[in-house]
């Protein structure tokens, strides 16, 4: 019998797609199961229709509001076929769990089935993503356009003020890169960079085959393999998956009326800007957009293909959660140096581990790295002297350098499991941190490397 699935995150703003929701989707639309996604609260016309909700939550601040979601979902649907899992259920669960009364609130990674009731033992934290469920809801991800993968989980560090030891337990090497990525590229084309998810990469004695696999996934440093595909096929493709699967095609459809509303300005020929134009009107009036570009699909594929960029792009490879600077070594360097790291992001977390960041920051530029992050924690036990030393430091550190693009990313402790960003540490108080933020706000939450942001 097939299921129908609902998958719920929480209507707070965020930065990346709900990685282990898509992880989910993938698993049901193995099985034959119609799967709908929703951000924030579903009316009960769409819950009452399905078999199983699951809910992901984020930070622990989010608390409040997620503990309403998962309310509002309660109201329709038994408790038991209500499941809910990711940052905060793991962190938070027996608080979650009595807060909401639900039993199913999970702890972790789902690296087997029967943990959310299926015997049949899949490693759910292994299969690739299901971009598709993001064109179920209007909300845009600012970074939803890119492959996000893990090459490793884990961490040893077991630092106080990160939950990494708590989310991922063990540290282990996932080894099926690049199995994650080419399956994403069959099914919803190739995107052109990879943000890579692991929370110590360096750490990993695979690092060596990680960095083969990205450059055989055509990662590779000025190498330009990327080459834009037609993105009527893209989007077209999208509305023929949803419309066989029984998911609506009314985003998707705006999104292609968008993208050729816009495209059609490149036309030169009065005759294909009128064949185009004429397919626009169709596509408006159309309910069954999968028919209409069906019967239109190789003249508006050739007007596109004719007119569109078709310049080989440069790939970048992101290790977002940053590289730990006291495990990056000259030999290490070496086996990561042939990758498009951009940026190179370091974490800076106090002014004593100065010596060690600095030479993490050498090996790296004396390797040809010429972009460059850093995340310094700030409202932990330093003080607002040893922010602005971080701070001045860089600008030292960079200002002999004029061929580099750097930028600090000041990141605001709050403890790992509070309700709320109210925290203010032991050598801070609400002006200072009120006076950070003023120059976050300005710059959208960086500090670059020019020494007014300092004065």
């Amino acid at each position: 019998m097939t299921n129908r699935i609902l998958l719920v995150e929480p209507e707070y703003k965020n930065k990346y797609p709900p990685i282990g929701l898509m992880k989910i989707a993938t698993y049901h639309k193995n099985k034959g199961d119609y799967v709908e996604f929703v951000k924030g609260k579903a009316p009960y016309t769409l819950i009452s229709t399905m078999n199983r909700v699951y809910i992901t939550t984020l930070f622990t601040f989010y608390y409040d509001i997620t503990v309403d979601t998962i309310n509002h979902y309660l109201q329709f649907k038994d408790k038991k076929n209500i499941y809910v899992g990711g940052i905060l259920s793991t962190i938070m669960n027996e608080e979650l769990k009595k807060d909401t009364g639900i039993d199913n609130i999970i702890s972790g990674q789902i690296t087997n089935s029967n943990i959310i009731g299926y015997d049949d033992k899949v490693n759910i934290d292994a299969l690739s993503l299901d971009y598709d469920i993001l064109d179920d809801v209007q909300y845009k991800y600012p970074a939803g356009d890119n492959f996000f993968a893990y090459s490793t989980r884990g961490c040893p560090r077991d630092c106080t003020f990160c939950a990494v030891s708590k989310l991922e337990p063990s540290f282990i090497n996932t080894n099926n890169l690049i199995e994650q990525i080419e399956n994403i590229r069959t099914i919803y084309g190739d995107k052109r960079n990879i943000l890579l998810l692991d929370n110590n990469i360096l750490y990993s004695n695979h690092l060596e085959q990680i960095s083969s696999d990205l450059q055989i996934l055509g990662y590779i440093k000025n190498n330009s393999t990327f080459i834009p595909q037609n993105k009527f096929k893209l989007i077209s493709d999208k509305i023929a998956r949803r419309s066989k699967s029984g998911n609506s095609t009314y985003i998707v459809k705006n999104e292609l009326l968008n993208f050729l509303m816009f495209f059609s300005k490149r036309i030169k020929s009065p005759i294909l800007f009128e064949e185009l134009n004429d397919f626009i009107e169709l596509l408006k009036k159309t309910n069954n957009p999968y028919e209409t570009i069906k019967e239109n699909y190789e003249g508006i594929f050739n007007i596109v293909e004719k007119y569109r960029n078709k310049k080989s792009l440069q790939r970048y490879v992101d290790f977002n959660q940053g590289l730990d600077a006291r495990l990056l070594s000259e030999y290490k360097m070496k086996l990561i140096a042939d990758l498009p790291i951009n940026p190179f992001r370091l974490a800076y977390d106090n002014f004593r581990c100065t010596a060690t960041y600095e030479k993490a920051f050498n090996i790296a530029y004396d390797n040809d790295i010429r972009y460059f992050s850093n995340y310094m924690l700030y409202n932990f036990k330093d003080t607002t002297e040893d922010l602005w030393k971080r701070l001045k430091k860089n600008i030292d550190l960079f200002k002999n350098k004029k061929d580099i693009n750097t930028f600090s990313f000041p990141m605001k402790y709050a403890p790992i499991d509070m309700k709320d960003r109210s925290f203010i540490g032991k050598n801070w108080n609400k002006k200072y941190l009120s006076a950070v933020n003023v120059i976050l706000n300005v710059t959208r939450g960086s500090c670059y490397k020019r020494r007014k942001f300092l004065l």
